[in-house]
């Protein structure tokens, strides 16, 4: 069985799911090279075909993350799904932009239509004539520029979600939590995930959404909303919760129903510029910050205890746009009521995919007459590759010089520890917005001043340190309260407390309030990775370096080999370890080692 997963708009990409496993799975930024991309995913849908080894007829089933009854609301829920959205055209933004055949100007028009109260019926009507023809419209298109003749079914977008991070955790029964800007409706759905299942326990409507009034202070300090809330979540660190009081005004967690509550009673525009008026005409960006930080982190962990404590099960999994905030995931971790946690890898939209393939499985007659097994997601490799000869073309084209190494990983190694700065682009393309070692920058983490010249060599703008990358058989001597969540930390979801070594020995990347976001790296998932590591302990020491995503700032992580040549000359690096192939950037180091204090390597002739 064979089911393509598909998503849309921002964020969008595709995956296979063969016989209830990943066989693939891509983001569309990274084939288009235009960060956080609109628009149909066709180049991923390609993509994860040939990854998988399928024609366009072998596909069974094609799985949209949308909601089964999207073209028209459930009667029990039109009303409120119409009261409680005045001024919004986000869910009309949704639906033409899921439309293969709907310009990018109408687009446009849709989203500014939700700017105006008195335009909204207007909107609704616009967006129910628009989505009427949308699912006919992409079995069309996919039939005339794919081939792709099977039957569409539709997931609901926090259905999506909760079925990709179910799947994929490894717990037979989970609690789950979705929680994002907003999708299908609704901002926030809990379920009980048992034996392949999942039941629906409550759901929070869009308009409640404080992932949006998160969303809502980065674009007023100045950010990208659903793009930036990582560098609020690092500039919260500098600041003081002075303004949580004024927030509160707006949006909540209301201890008596359980829920968020919108108290502002506005969303997008409106309530973006209802709270820049309250704020104080002087405020230190990093107070305002520090102040939404603290308000979600007391909301959630007040929400998943609430409902961790109704259903009796203390295994938590994590999903959607919020639970990519790290002190959140940190926070839900270290309650009492909670046993373990997993944060899906792919936590966004850019999950959601796998998540509409899986929830399409669950629903197969194949998987309810077999016992559920439940299986982790063991690593997130999923994407392109390439061979050597498209390496080493991609090097002759810019003039690279480059040496084949007897022992590649030693004098990745010796280069790191020397100083060096090393990209490492090897293998296939990462699943999820986190490098984890194919396509990854890689630096000591001794400098404490790197988080300043380095992220300015990449033309980027961060509040949070670098990340680290540890062996996880050693973890322990770098993190504390790692029980419940070493799992979830192979994919660099979740910060712990650094241990005073760890503060004291590896400063590059432990942020100011101590803490730091790992990814810990085992014997299994990523060996060639893992022995620059074990190769770099033995030279140093120390058990970590510094892994940050093979990009420049605003663009998505590298993908081709020749976007790698690119960024990697761009960027002024010291080295690119490519496959099996070392380049370096100037003859020092080619010849000396690297930058004079290490001299020992072996290579074999120069390609």
């Amino acid at each position: 069985m064979n089911i393509l997963g598909i998503t849309g708009g921002t964020l969008g990409g595709a995956a296979l799911v063969t016989d209830g496993r990943i066989a693939a799975a891509v983001h569309e930024e990274r084939l288009n090279r235009l960060k956080s991309s609109q628009g149909f995913p066709w180049q991923s849908i390609r993509a994860v075909l040939d990854l998988g080894g399928i024609g366009p007829g072998e596909v069974d089933v094609v799985a949209h993350a949308a909601r089964r009854t999207f073209l028209i609301p459930e009667p029990r829920e039109f009303d409120g799904w119409l009261s409680e959205r005045p001024g919004t055209g986000r869910h009309i933004a949704e639906a033409v932009t899921l439309s293969p055949q709907v310009p990018g100007p109408i687009q446009r028009l849709m989203f500014l239509m939700g700017k105006s109260d008195t335009l909204w019926n207007t909107a609704q009507m616009a967006r129910i004539a628009v989505t009427l023809p949308n699912r006919s419209r992409i079995r069309r298109a996919l039939q005339e520029r794919l081939g792709i003749t099977a039957p569409l079914e539709t997931i609901d977008h926090h259905d999506a979600h909760a079925f990709g991070a179910y799947f994929t955790a490894g717990h037979p029964e989970a609690t789950v939590f979705t929680l994002d800007g907003g999708g299908d409706g609704f901002c926030s759905k809990v379920y009980l995930a048992r034996g392949g299942r999942i039941q629906r326990l409550d759901a929070t409507t869009t308009f409640h959404s404080i992932g949006n009034y998160y969303a809502y202070v980065t674009k007023i300090l100045g950010y990208k909303a659903q793009l930036h809330e990582g560098k609020i979540t690092g500039l919260a660190a500098h600041g003081e919760p002075r303004h949580r009081a004024l927030l509160q005004r707006f949006i909540d967690f209301d201890t008596r129903t359980g829920r968020f509550v919108n108290r502002g009673g506005r969303m997008l525009w409106p309530a973006i510029d209802q709270l820049r008026a309250a704020l104080p005409s002087r405020y230190r960006p990093e107070d305002l910050a520090a102040s939404i930080q603290e308000l979600l982190e007391d909301a959630v962990t007040a929400y998943v205890s609430r409902w961790v404590r109704r259903t009796g099960v203390p295994h938590v999994i994590l999903s959607g746009g919020v639970f990519a905030n790290v002190k959140v995931n940190q926070r839900v971790h270290e309650l009492p009521d909670v046993e373990s946690v997993t944060i899906h890898p792919a936590m966004t939209d850019a999950g959601l995919g796998v998540g509409a393939a899986f929830g399409s499985y669950a629903r197969r007659p194949e998987a309810r007459s077999h016992p559920f097994e439940a299986t982790r997601l063991e690593h997130v490799y999923l994407g392109p590759s390439w061979g050597e000869s498209e390496m080493l073309t991609a090097l002759r084209r810019e003039g690279l010089p480059a040496v084949r190494p007897e022992n590649l990983e030693a004098r990745v190694a010796e280069l790191l520890a020397g100083g060096s700065i090393v990209a490492r682009y090897d293998g296939a393309m990462e699943y999820g917005p986190r490098a984890l070692g194919n396509r990854s920058i890689l630096y000591q983490a001794t400098d404490a001043s790197v988080n300043d010249w380095l992220n300015k060599r990449l033309h980027r703008t961060e509040f949070m340190p670098f990340a680290p990358v540890t062996l996880a058989d050693s973890a322990g001597r770098c993190y504390r309260h790692l029980e419940g969540a070493e799992y979830t930390a192979r994919f660099m979801t979740i910060t712990f407390d650094c241990t005073e070594w760890m503060r004291r020995e590896m400063p590059a990347v432990v942020h100011v309030d101590g803490t730091a976001r790992p990814q810990l790296l085992d014997r299994q998932t990523n060996s060639s990775y893992r022995r620059i590591l074990e190769h770099y302990e033995r030279l140093t020491g120390l058990n970590s370096i510094v892994n940050t995503s093979f990009n420049m700032h605003e663009e998505p992580i590298v993908c081709s080999p020749e976007d790698a040549v690119r960024g990697f000359m761009e960027a002024k690096l010291d080295c690119l370890a490519m496959g099996p192939f070392l380049a370096t950037s100037n003859d020092d180091l080619r010849h000396q080692g690297a930058r004079g204090r290490i001299a020992r390597h072996s290579t074999r002739d120069r390609v």
